[in-house]
């Protein structure tokens, strides 16, 4: 999975032309973004990673192993500068509508998982989510289904 990961990162994270942008990197993308909306109240707790790999395995149908693959990499993919903006324009170009409702529900699932929305992840996630062609009412949607699915 890390070999297929940074094969992604070596062909890059767009689409060009017709060539429609590989599994790998639309995962890398998405949880780049959970890490990233995770850390923006400056305090990634172990609940937010937790939630992160859960989000991704369920999502992405990966197992134990390629979960904690994905994650190590979006945590250092983060790290890089403009990463916020690299990773949404990845979502918009390469991600289908659905898709994209997907990633912003797994943000929303993230950033409530530790049972405190930060006023700075509410804003990241609602400007990512108009930023990737979803209408408010479609970013408030995927907010209720990620707090009923976490109990909330």
């Amino acid at each position: 999975m890390f070999e297929k990961i940074r094969n992604a990162l070596q062909k890059g994270l767009t689409t060009t032309g017709n060539v429609p942008m590989s599994p790998e990197a639309k995962q890398l993308a998405a949880a780049a973004l959970l890490v990233e909306a995770a850390g923006r109240d400056r305090d990634f707790t172990d609940g937010e990673r937790e939630a992160i790999k859960r989000a991704i395995t369920e999502h992405f149908t990966l197992n134990a192993d390629e979960a904690a693959d994905l994650l190590k990499v979006a945590e250092e993919r983060a790290k890089v500068g403009m990463g916020e903006y690299i990773f949404t324009k990845a979502v918009q170009e390469g991600f289908n509508q659905e898709e994209r409702g997907q990633v912003v529900e797994m943000l929303w699932e993230v950033a409530l998982s530790d049972g405190t929305l930060h006023r700075m992840e509410t804003v990241m996630i609602e400007t990512l989510a108009k930023e990737v062609g979803l209408s408010a009412s479609e970013s408030a949607s995927a907010k209720e289904r990620a707090a009923a699915r976490l109990g909330h």
